[in-house]
This record gives structure tokens, sequence and C-alpha cells, in this order.
């Protein structure tokens, strides 16, 4: 069958940095079943719409399969029924984390055929099998679709068991000089999926009981990236997953390998407080790892707490200095605006980056559909009308206070947030000058007494320039 996959945009007012990683699974697993499978991707592109329509014409495809996130959902309400006026008679397919989320929404708001449930690879397979008549629909697990104006949905998709089976994708479908500019030579590669956590803000299609987390094998990863490296200008690998160092054992046999190939790369990981220990991080920086992901979110336990962390405020000053000791950039997240932040949370989540001298990458509290967050927000009545807050999803951005989630009024509100942020922006920039005005008084000393080269080494070391965040 002709097959047209399309990656809609994600967030407008952001470049795009990333491929799909979803679309290029789907497509390599459609291409290996023998079908002709074209990739839209207008998120990489940004294509105009007057593009997208003239484009879906002329591929004339037999399917449209589209896949995203969330927050594609206020753009599908253009593009399905584009895509129903330009393919007379062709199926439409929704996958992704949109799919999952809002499995009944989109089926009773959107124009489509079927909605792929969590992992798609499989169920692709069978549902292409039941279009072509050689098998029932209803007997392909996770999927839903419209009996006679009513949603039907089949029984739950076991995950995957293994990721051993998962193809390469076709890196060149997708605009990768492009987003390697905007995402300044920063480059995702898959390599786990799964989590065992249960963070009331995080929707994960993947969420798997403890000790179920599935990586793909070493080796397949270290090819890729050896692949990567060769063809295009990569500055940091950015190992993809929702937690990288959940297993210790392949986090070690990743370093070997890595450093056995001497391939001389620098990457990034993910991890948790609670997953980092001193012997990880002697690995992973020797192998060179120069970025480490920590999601501390808060320095309230108040706040930890409901947002189901699973850790405090201790463990995560613990794990931020034994990171630091190790690893050059640390990226932690802090999130205002929560339920329950008042004043005195934010004041604590405030001076508490300031003590482990990390600045701190600034979230605010964005409730997505699938999450306890979201059904908490609703519960509460933070979000009265859940389908024009949906319809709104492409304009709520984590990096913009779009909803109060808080008991505080509206006014007080952004006024202690924002003292919040502008508190820290303060405290880090003050540093920042300082630091960088000792470190040119330094390196002109060791320049006039003739040594080279050793100026920034020593005062990294001393740890006079701290987080380079």
């Amino acid at each position: 069958m002709k097959i047209l996959l399309i990656n809609p945009p994600m967030v407008l007012d952001q470049d795009p940095r990333h491929y799909s990683i979803g679309i290029g699974y789907i497509d390599r697993t459609l291409r290996d079943l023998g079908h002709d499978v074209e990739i839209l991707d207008i998120d990489g592109y940004r294509f105009e719409k007057e593009e997208v329509s003239a484009r879906i014409r002329s591929s004339g495809p037999d399917i449209v399969g589209i896949g995203g996130l969330v927050t594609v959902y206020p753009y599908l309400h253009w593009l399905v029924p584009e895509i129903r006026r330009l393919t007379k008679g062709g199926k439409i397919i929704l996958g992704g984390a949109v799919a999952s989320s809002l499995k009944e929404t989109c089926l009773g708001k959107l124009d489509i055929d079927f909605a792929v449930i969590g992992e798609g690879e499989v169920t692709i397979k069978e549902l292409m099998e039941a279009l072509e008549g050689r098998r029932e629909i209803s007997s392909v697990k996770g999927i839903g679709y419209r009996d006679k104006d009513k949603a039907v949905f089949t029984p739950k998709r076991e995950l995957m068991p293994t990721l051993d089976g998962v193809a390469s994708i076709d890196y060149g479908k997708f605009p990768i000089a492009k987003l390697l500019v905007n995402s300044g030579g920063v480059m995702q590669v898959h390599v786990q999926r799964g989590c065992p956590w249960s963070c009331t803000f995080c929707f994960n299609c993947y969420r798997v009981v403890a000790n179920g987390v599935r990586y793909r094998k070493v080796r397949d990863v270290v090819e890729e990236i050896e692949y990567l490296k060769r063809t295009y200008r990569v500055s940091i690998f950015a190992l993809s997953g929702e937690c990288i160092l959940s297993d210790k054992g392949w986090v070690a046999e990743f370093c070997r390998e890595i450093t056995s190939r001497r391939l001389g790369i620098k990457y990034r990981v993910t991890s948790r407080v609670d997953t980092l220990d001193e012997e990880s991080l002697k690995r992973l920086r020797d192998s060179g790892c120069v970025i480490i992901s920590l999601g501390l979110e808060s320095g309230s336990d108040k706040i930890l707490k409901v947002m189901a962390k699973g850790a405090t405020r201790e463990d995560n000053k613990r794990a931020a200095i034994l990171a630091k000791r190790y690893i050059p950039t640390i990226e932690a997240s802090l999130m205002f605006g929560y339920i329950g932040e008042t004043e005195e949370t934010v004041r604590e989540s405030v001076e508490f980056f300031k003590e482990i001298g990390i600045k701190p990458y600034i979230f605010f509290a964005t409730p997505f559909p699938g999450t306890k967050l979201f059904d908490m927000a609703v519960s509460k009545g933070r979000i009265k009308d859940v389908d024009d807050y949906l319809i709104g999803l492409d304009r709520a951005s984590v990096m913009e206070l779009t909803i109060n989630l808080t008991d505080m009024p509206d006014d007080v509100y952004r006024d202690v947030i924002y003292a919040g942020v502008n508190s820290l922006r303060r405290h880090f920039l003050k540093r920042n000058i300082l630091n960088f005005s000792v470190f040119r008084s330094i390196s002109a000393h060791m320049r006039q007494s003739g040594i080279k080269d050793t100026a920034w080494k020593i005062i990294k070391d001393l740890g006079m320039l701290g987080n380079k965040g």
C-alpha cells in the first residue's frame, strides 16, 4: 500500500530540534513489510498549511498515519479534515502519545478511522493485515475504532518484552542538518523505554512495573552512534529514555563499549536522584558523559510529595552534589506552580538551588492529558472546560505561566512565582559574572608567567565556575 506518515508541529513558537523517533520506527516497520512509505515531516520543515495540502495531494496515499505528542491535538482539527478532503476513501490512523492519552476524545472529536494506543511497532503490523483482509479488525490488540458511531477499544496490547527487534531509523527521511543547527549539535539516540515510577506530572505510554524497563542492546546503540558520528556533525549524543541510569549493568557495558572503541564522543544521560552512585558516575565521566539531566523539580518536601517523586529535598541535595564531582554540566529541572505551591514552598526551592549551586532549568506546572496532574486539576476545578483547554494545548507551554493550579489568587500567584524566578536569575548571573572576572584575572597572570592551556583546567578543578548551566 501507499502510506503517508505525518509528523505534525509540536510547539509552533519553538524551532524544531529533534526528529520523530516514533515516526522513524513505524516507517521502517512498514517498509520492511513491503509497503511504499513517505514521511511528511511538518514539524521538522515547518511547512505552511498550503504546502502541507499540496504534499498530501501529490502523495495520493491509501493510508495516512499521524503521530505526535498531545500538543499536536489542536493542529489535528485542521489536518484531519484536510486529509479527508484530499484523500477520498483513504484510511486515517492516529498514534503516538496524543492517541494514547486522548483515545476517547480523538475518536469522538476527530474523523479518524483508528487510534493506535501504546507501542505501535507490533500493532501496526497486525492492523495492516486487517486492512488487507487477512484478519479481523477486532482481533488487533491496542487499537480503537468506531463501530456504528460507537467507539470500540480492543484489549490492551502487552508491551514489547524486548527492544532487540526494533529496526534502525532511516535518518535521511528527516532534515537532520537543520535540526542539528537548531539544537546546537545535540542529537537523540533511542536507548530505553519504560519507567517504574509514577510522578503525577508525567505521561508515559510505556509505564511498566519495577524491573520491567527495556533497553536496546548496547552494541546496536553504539554502532548507531558510530554511524551518526561519521554521517553528521553531532556535538553531543543525547541518550533518549525516561531514566537511562535505572539499569547500572547496561550503563557499565555501554561505557566499556564506548571506551574500547575509542569513539571520543560527548554524550548526555538522564537520571533520577535515587539511581546515581559514585561508581557509575566515574564510568560515565571517563567514557565521555558531559551532561546529566536530573529531575529535581522542587526544593520543598511538601511539593515533592504531591508530585509523587519518591525523593526528598535531602535526596536531591545528595545526588546533585555527587553528580557535580564528576559531570561538567548538570541539567537540573525546577517546576514552579504545582498544586499545593505557596510562597513558602517557592522560597524553599529558591534557597535549595542557591545552596547546591546549580542554576536550574525552570518550568511551570502544566497539566497534560493522561497525567494524574491533569485529573487533579480537573477535579479541583482548575480546568473548568476540558474541551476548551485541549484546543489550547498548542499554547500550553511549560515555559510560560498558563494556568494557576495553586490556592493563591492569580495576581499573588504570578507575583510569587516571578519573584522566585527573578531571585534565581539574579543570584546565578551575579555568581557567573564574579567567577568569570576571577578566571580572566588568573588566566592573564598565568599567560604573563608563560603558563599556557592550563588556566581553564585549574579554575574548573577548583570548582570556581560551578555548573556550566
